[in-house]
């Protein structure tokens, strides 16, 4: 609307002499309109006081919301870009990463590493994947951050007050995100999930963001978290590979009852005999079950790619057998399920594009392990261990010959490796290369993936 058009009123002329006189009346009329004014302005500020006052006693928290007390801004913040990893997150869900040092600063005590400049700081669970990070924050401000997605964990909430800041105002916090394990462990196609992500700051809601993750099959197991474009200042996970080495798994108790029929050995009792010849007739009984399941070399290592981590696919033990085939990694982490449930410690050799198993012939041994190249397990048709008895002896004899052999040719294969690449597998500086303990993957907390029944 334009304004209103200003009535036609006659303009006096001055005199060209000077200014008309005024008259007697208009000083004091000046003064009287002055006074009126003054004591309208103190009525007018007394009623708005006391509108004021009461509108804040009725509906505080409806004028907070309409203030904007911040300029706080809210961005999700993920460890492994928008992707999610069951396997990563049930295999670590009771590792504490930091150890004793607490790095949440809502958790710290006085023995605690202190924050170091330019460090943003972390609230909540600091061993978290998802979070929010928040910009424009100010010391002493309450805050509140939610996380949820519907159908694989329940909505998850921090609360808190500010008392460390970055530089430029900001922190990320990290709920204890309350996971579903049950439903993660039955993702056996990457899928779609929408996460939403909220927050208020001193009781003002940020707008809350909600996007849509990859939620990856609990087959793809993260190895290696990418940093910079570069690829620099990564995270080596590669011991979240134990967590498909499954010690109780129900197959393993079938796999050891067929290595005794094989009457290679007469029990296992892992280091129990002290000797590493026997140790050793242990393993290659073992060796030997498998061979006579049929299972297959495969080369199949098929991954999604991912822009934010480097990840593998990996059989699950009843998926190789049942399958009969697995790559190297699935033959590796099979046969370490066996042998570390009799007691012997194994290893899972990572070298660039490859992977191995190796093992302890004695229970404090301080040397490289022995090598075992489990890609040579399929190399022999050997009888189902069911049928040994319909074979004549001379065919018996043969086909144990043949395994000897092959298992030989796996351990000689195996040990030249880990000889050839022994500084880089001891040293840890190299990601491309890991000797990973199953035994000290279970100290650091690295828990084995449940079994569960495909459907």
């Amino acid at each position: 609307m334009g304004k209103a058009a200003t009535p036609s009123l006659p303009i006096p002329s001055l005199s060209p002499r000077g200014k008309a006189p005024k008259p007697v009346w208009f000083w004091p009329a000046i003064i009287l309109s002055s006074t009126v004014c003054v004591l309208l302005g103190v009525v007018f500020v007394y009623m708005s006081a006391t509108a004021t006052s009461r509108s804040g006693t009725q509906g505080t928290a409806e004028t907070k919301s309409e203030e904007k007390p911040t300029q706080a801004k809210l961005r999700p913040a993920s460890v492994t870009g928008k992707e999610i990893f069951p396997s990563a997150l049930i295999s670590t869900a009771t590792v504490d990463w930091n150890g004793d040092e607490q790095s949440a600063e809502d958790k710290k005590t006085d023995e605690d590493a202190q924050l170091r400049k330019h460090q943003i700081p972390i609230y909540g669970d600091e061993n978290g994947w998802l979070g929010v990070n928040l910009e424009g924050l100010k010391i002493g401000m309450q805050v509140s951050v939610e996380v949820a997605a519907d159908g694989f964990m329940k909505s998850s909430k921090w609360q808190g007050t500010i008392t460390t800041l970055s530089d430029d105002g900001r922190a990320t916090i990290f709920p204890k995100v309350m996971w579903d394990y049950d439903a993660l462990t039955k993702v056996r196609q990457q899928r779609p999930i929408n996460v939403i992500f909220s927050a208020s700051i001193d009781g003002s809601a940020l707008q809350e963001v909600t996007e849509t993750y990859t939620l990856r099959s609990i087959n793809d197991c993260l190895f290696y978290i990418k940093g910079d474009k570069s690829g620099n200042n990564g995270t080596n996970l590669d011991f979240l590979f134990a967590a498909y080495v499954n010690e109780k798994h129900p197959q393993v108790q079938e796999i050891l009852k067929e290595a005794l029929e094989t009457g290679l050995v007469p029990r296992f009792d892992g280091y129990g005999s002290k000797d590493p010849k026997q140790v050793l007739q242990q393993i290659f009984s073992i060796w030997n079950a498998l061979q006579r399941r049929g299972i297959k070399y495969s080369n199949e290592a098929f991954t999604t790619p991912s822009e934010a981590v480097y990840c593998q696919t990996v059989r699950f033990m009843d998926q190789s057998i049942n399958s009969h085939q697995a790559n190297c990694v699935d033959g590796s982490v099979l046969m370490a399920s066996v042998l570390y449930n009799i007691g012997i410690k194994s290893h899972l050799v990572m070298i660039p594009g490859h992977c191995f198993l190796a093992f302890d012939l004695t229970p404090h041994s301080t040397s490289l392990p022995v090598g075992l190249e489990t890609t040579l397990l399929g190399n022999d048709d050997i009888t189902d261990v069911k049928n040994l008895g319909f074979l004549p002896e001379q065919k018996i004899v043969q086909e144990y010959t043949d395994s000897v052999k092959t298992f030989n040719q796996a351990m000689a294969s195996g040990d030249e490796s880990i000889q050839r690449y022994a500084r880089k597998l001891q040293s840890g500086d190299d990601p491309q290369f890991g000797l990973i303990s199953v035994e000290e993957a279970r100290k650091k907390g690295i828990m084995a993936i449940p079994f569960t029944m495909d459907k």
